[in-house]
C-alpha cells in the first residue's frame, strides 16, 4: 500500500519506536470496529512525531509488543477520550500507555464541558475544522482510501497543538496536579479493568440490587463475572450472553432449574439454555460456597433526599466558583453513597476542594 508514513514492514516500525523512544511527547489514536463484538477488532494505530503522522496497520504481521514497551517510557502520549484506545492498544501490545495526557479529560478540569469531542475542542482551541466523513468506516478493510489515511492523519495531528495550550491552561489556573492525579486514576483501573473486567460498573448497573438478600447478591456478583468472562472468551457483547433481566432473575431464584425454566422464568433463549445452563448451576453452586456479600443499601429516605439536595447545590456552587462541571467533582451516585450509609468521601484534590461539603 503506497501511502506517505504507511508501516506495515517490521524494520520500518522498529525505527520508528526508536524514534518514540527520544520523543518527550507524541500524538496517539487508534480506529477500530466495534459493532457485534465484545472486544474492538483494530484497524490503524496514528502516532504523531511533531509535523510527521505515521499509519501503524496492525492486520499486517507485526510484533507490537515493543512499541506497548516505549509506551510505558518516559514518552508522554497525548490522546483524546482514550479509554476504548487503551483497551485497543493493550490488546495489541499488552500494554497500557502511561504516562497519558488525555486532552478530554484536561479540557473538562479547566471548563464546564467533561465530554467534548475531538473535532469541538480542535474548533474551539486551534480554529479549524475536522472532517466527520470517515468517521464511521471500516477500518479493517484493505486498502484504506487516501480519505481514510487523510481523516486518520489530521486525528493525531491535532493532538500536539492542543496539548500545548491545555498544558498551559492548567499550569496557569494551577491544576497540573489535579490532572496528574486524573491520569493516575485512570491508569489504575485500567490495570484491574483490561485484565480482570469492569465487575464493579457492572454490578453498579443494577439499580435494584438493593432487594437481594446476601446470598442473592453473592450470586449476582458471580453471574456478571461468570458474563464478562463468557463475554471476553467468546468476543460478544454481554448482552447477547446472557441479558441483564436474566441474570437479575437467577440471582434472585438462586436455582437454575430445567431447560423450560430457564427460557420461561429467566428468559434465556432455548439457545442459551442449551449452551450456558451447565455453567450457570456451577456459578450458582459457586456463589453458596463463596459466601454472602451485602447488597447496597436501600433508595434514600425523604430525609437523606433533602440532605442530598444540599450538598449537591454546594457541590455545584464550588463547580461553578471553579468553572467547571459539578459531575467533573462528584457524581450523583458518589453522593448518594456518601448519604446512604457507605460513607463514601471525596480523596486527593477534590478532598481538598470539598471536605468542608462532607463534613457535615
Amino acid at each position: 500500500m503506497s501511502v506517505s508514513g504507511w508501516i506495515d514492514q517490521q524494520g520500518t516500525l522498529d525505527s520508528l519506536v526508536d524514534t518514540i523512544q527520544s520523543a518527550s511527547s507524541i500524538g496517539l489514536d487508534t480506529e477500530f470496529v466495534r459493532v457485534s463484538t465484545f472486544h474492538p477488532k483494530p484497524g490503524l494505530i496514528q502516532i504523531a512525531l511533531e509535523d510527521d503522522a505515521y499509519l501503524i496497520d496492525p492486520l499486517a504481521p507485526l510484533d507490537l509488543s515493543r512499541l506497548g514497551q516505549v509506551l510505558t517510557g518516559s514518552t508522554t502520549s497525548i490522546l483524546h477520550a482514550a479509554q476504548e484506545d487503551y483497551e485497543v492498544l493493550f490488546r495489541l501490545t499488552g500494554s497500557i500507555p502511561t504516562p497519558v495526557f488525555d486532552t478530554q479529560v484536561a479540557y473538562a478540569l479547566l471548563n464546564d464541558k467533561i465530554s467534548l469531542s475531538l473535532s469541538a475542542l480542535v474548533a474551539e482551541l486551534l480554529g479549524k475544522e475536522l472532517s466527520k466523513e470517515e468517521t464511521r468506516s471500516d477500518w479493517t478493510k484493505r486498502p484504506l482510501s487516501s480519505a481514510q489515511c487523510a481523516y486518520a492523519k489530521e486525528d493525531v495531528l491535532v493532538l500536539g497543538p492542543i496539548y500545548d495550550i491545555l498544558y498551559d491552561q492548567l499550569e496557569k489556573a494551577g491544576r497540573l496536579h489535579w490532572m496528574d492525579e486524573e491520569m493516575r486514576s485512570i491508569q489504575e483501573r485500567n490495570a484491574t479493568i483490561l485484565v480482570d473486567g469492569d465487575i464493579e460498573t457492572q454490578v453498579h448497573k443494577f439499580g435494584n440490587a438493593w432487594r437481594l438478600s446476601p446470598e442473592g447478591m453473592s450470586r449476582l456478583v458471580h453471574l456478571v463475572q461468570w458474563r464478562e468472562d463468557a463475554a471476553r472468551r467468546i468476543d460478544r457483547p454481554r448482552k447477547q450472553v446472557l441479558s441483564d433481566q436474566s441474570l437479575f432473575s437467577l440471582a434472585a431464584a438462586g436455582h437454575v432449574g430445567r431447560h423450560y425454566q430457564l427460557v420461561s422464568q429467566h428468559g434465556l433463549t432455548d439457545k442459551q439454555a442449551d449452551r450456558f445452563g451447565g455453567q450457570l448451576k456451577v456459578v450458582l453452586e459457586d456463589a453458596q460456597e463463596a459466601g454472602a456479600i451485602s447488597p447496597p443499601p436501600p433508595p434514600l429516605s425523604k430525609r437523606l433526599k433533602d440532605a442530598l439536595k444540599e450538598r449537591q447545590a454546594k457541590v455545584e456552587a464550588v463547580a461553578k466558583d471553579l468553572g467547571i462541571a459539578p459531575e467533573m467533582l462528584v457524581k450523583k451516585r458518589q453522593l448518594v453513597a456518601s448519604l446512604d450509609g457507605r460513607q463514601w468521601a471525596p480523596s486527593g484534590w477534590r478532598q481538598e476542594l470539598l471536605g468542608d461539603v462532607f463534613c457535615v
